[in-house]
């Protein structure tokens, strides 16, 4: 007991110190407890100022489970969002807490300390804060002070006022901290024990005490007698118990949130192959229809082919056939007695005439020559025609030359050039003459304005024609030397092909140029032509043409020389970019039908043969559309050329629309090469007033050449 006195006696020191200090109240979240807890404060120590201490659990999940905290970790931003939540809602109550003390005069501050240790942290705050005076209750609504019937003071669960010495707290810290302040908070939880209301029995206390001294050494008092009670201990060995049992509890939930999220993942993990094997199995599916798609294709196509390829093989049996009959025919006709008189059903010219209607073979009226001979130009039997001459080396007899004629005479195409008669005494052939040139002379833009691309393509479908033509003839027949300078124009640029039989009948092979002034011979350029396949093997074939009119067609479609004219065509396919290469002076090409066309035009030119298309089934169907766009325009220019010329600025001598005019003695004005053709031929006289000339001198007319330009222009 003496030990309790000396207690009492320092809890009473202590609170004659308290008015000189601050006192700090322990609350906690619990508002209504806190606010009677405050109102006493404020009751026992009025104008005191007072501060709000709340000791704040920074993690109360992990001071759970923190035998467990390998096992399930809960994500960070998820803790600190909670805790942020839990620490303003503290701020908020402690507001409300100094709100309720303002009215009444009070200065009240808070001090807010985060430990996951109630204990500890109440520890630090009088450490840190030097605090002297600390009010702590949890009961406070039972917290009175009562005399029973014989006067006697007894104490239910009141506030425990600490009264700490600065001077002393080096000495007592240890025991602060290790024994006095947990055993308060143990206290104020429990409440009195049978112990406490004995002690007050046997405490014989005046009634004039003051109260918080009473309510300090009962504590204290209390406090003391309690630290080797056994049932203290006990109570600490239930909380133990407890605390063990709701920690298993704690486990066995965790373990179960833990199978359940393991469950969760398995089946996530499970729908996400699933979903990975369905998207797999759409892709395969997806392949599947797409193969099956072009397996389909090819099988029509094979189908289509092996259909071709029966038509084919059917017409070759034809072929076969008729051939055989046409050998037996042709044996049966070598039997024929030579001497036998053969009758001409062609007309045939005389060497006079031919002489004559060439001024004496007059070079002014030449206009072609080459291996296979000379052309002239001539009035023949008042026929404006144009007149060959093969070379005397290497030509058929008479009679063979006659024979050889009567057959080229017999093959008829509007696409052609009409055989009109032959001199067998001169080995001459006599054709229509076709007064716009070839289409070599056009293409070179030599003194002639540039074609329109619809008079180009129009070009192209007539030689398709006459090849078309030649082909399908029984038997087939091959032009063999296909070029610009062996397509002629007539008035109304309709193309015609020239020269069809010539290298039969001067036994030459394939010649070069026989029109123009430049003669080709067996030069690169000459060669550009021929089929790669008859360089080879020396056999023409209907491939032969179809090979030189795709170089035809390129030219048609750039108008560029014939160097690097396949390779520049087909890089500018591969980059997609064909204007580059197309001729623009011929007008704007529509894009894709001439895309078209080039295309068309390269697979012509494969050296291989059995890689170029058909003239009928494949290069037809692309030129047909063309018919009609290319008619109208053929007939738009040779209206506007032949039908709306002024009459001044046509030739009286040839009725075209001259390109060189001069003007002669008699003031008429005149073609250069018809009226030097005129004098030069012995005429003396006008050609228009048949009066003798005062002179032969011929004089450039500039005015009318540059009208004439002009209006061709427009």
């Amino acid at each position: 007991m003496g030990s309790i006195q000396e207690a009492v006696s320092v809890a009473e020191e202590r609170v004659e110190d308290v008015v000189n200090d601050t006192v700090y109240v322990a609350v906690g979240k619990n508002a209504k407890k806190s606010q009677r807890l405050l109102h006493w404060v404020n009751q026992n120590f009025s104008g005191k100022e007072i501060c709000l201490l709340h000791v704040h659990q920074t993690d109360p999940l992990n001071s759970l489970t923190d035998s467990d905290a390998s096992e399930i970790e809960p994500k960070d931003d998820v803790i600190e969002a909670f805790q942020e939540t839990d620490r303003q809602k503290v701020h908020e109550l402690l507001d409300q807490f100094i709100l309720t003390l303002v009215p009444e005069g009070v200065h009240a501050s808070k001090l807010l300390i985060e430990k996951d240790n109630i204990e500890k942290g109440i520890i630090e705050a009088i450490a840190q804060y030097n605090i002297r005076c600390l009010v702590m209750g949890a009961a406070a609504d039972r917290q009175k002070l009562r005399l029973d019937s014989e006067d006697t003071p007894v104490i239910e669960t009141a506030p425990v006022l600490l009264m700490l010495d600065s001077n002393m707290e080096a000495k007592q810290s240890e025991k602060i901290k290790s024994q006095l302040i947990p055993d308060v908070l143990k206290y104020l939880d429990s409440g009195y024990t049978e112990e406490t209301k004995n002690i007050n029995s046997h405490c014989s206390l005046n009634a004039e005490w003051s109260f918080n001294s009473v309510i300090a050494r009962t504590k204290l008092t209390d406090l003391l007698i309690h630290e080797d009670d056994e049932a203290l201990q006990n109570w600490c060995a239930k909380e133990l118990t407890r605390r063990k049992e709701v920690e298993e509890q704690l486990a066995r939930e965790k373990q179960d949130v833990q199978e359940m999220k393991n469950q969760r993942d398995k089946i996530v993990s499970e729908l996400q192959m699933l979903e990975d094997r369905i998207s797999a199995l759409r892709n395969q599916l997806f392949e599947s229809e797409c193969s099956a798609t072009e397996l389909e294709e090819k099988i029509l196509l094979a189908v289509d082919l092996l259909i071709s390829f029966k038509e084919k093989r059917d017409k070759l049996r034809i072929e076969h056939a008729n051939a055989v009959k046409k050998v037996e025919m042709l044996k049966k006709f070598g039997e024929v007695d030579t001497t036998s008189s053969y009758v001409v059903e062609f007309p045939a010219f005389s060497f006079m005439e031919i002489n004559e209607a060439t001024h004496d073979f007059d070079q002014s009226w030449k206009i072609g020559e080459g291996n296979c001979g000379s052309v002239y130009k001539g009035l023949l039997r008042n026929m404006l025609v144009a007149i060959k001459m093969l070379p005397s080396y290497g030509c058929l007899n008479q009679f063979e030359f006659q024979h050889q004629v009567e057959v080229l005479s017999r093959i008829r195409h509007p696409n052609l050039l009409t055989l009109i008669g032959s001199c067998a005494e001169s080995k001459t052939l006599v054709y229509e003459y076709l007064n716009n040139g070839s289409l070599e002379s056009h293409l070179a833009c030599k003194d002639k304005t540039p074609l329109p691309w619809q008079i180009r393509m129009s070009i192209a479908t007539d030689i398709c024609s006459a090849l078309i033509f030649l082909h399908s003839s029984e038997p087939c027949i091959v032009h063999g030397n296909l070029k610009p300078s062996k397509v002629l124009l007539d008035a109304n640029f309709v193309a015609k092909l020239g020269d069809l039989g010539i290298p039969s009948l001067v036994k030459h092979g394939v010649d070069s140029a026989d029109t123009g002034t430049v003669v080709y011979n067996n030069s690169h350029k000459g060669l550009v032509y021929v089929d790669p396949e008859y360089l080879d093997t020396g056999k023409l074939t209907p491939e032969s043409d179809v090979y030189s009119f795709g170089i035809i067609l390129l030219q048609l479609l750039t108008g560029r020389p014939l160097l690097g004219l396949v390779r520049d065509m087909k890089c500018a396919l591969e980059k997609e970019n064909l204007k580059t290469v197309l001729d623009f002076s011929a007008g704007e090409w529509p894009l894709h039908q001439t895309t078209q066309m080039a295309c068309l035009a390269l697979r012509c030119c494969e050296k291989n043969w059995l890689n170029r298309p058909d003239l009928v089934s494949e290069v037809w169907s692309v030129l047909k559309p063309f018919r009609t766009i290319c008619i109208n325009r053929r007939q738009e220019l040779t209206s506007k050329k032949l039908q709306r010329a002024p009459s001044h600025f046509v030739c009286p001598i040839v009725q075209e629309v001259m390109e060189d005019p001069y003007i002669a003695a008699d003031g008429f004005t005149y073609e250069e090469e018809a009226i030097r053709g005129w004098l030069d031929s012995g005429h003396n006289t006008s050609p228009m007033t048949n009066l003798k000339l005062e002179h032969t001198d011929l004089v450039p007319n500039y005015a009318l050449h540059n009208a004439i330009r002009e209006w061709q222009q427009q």
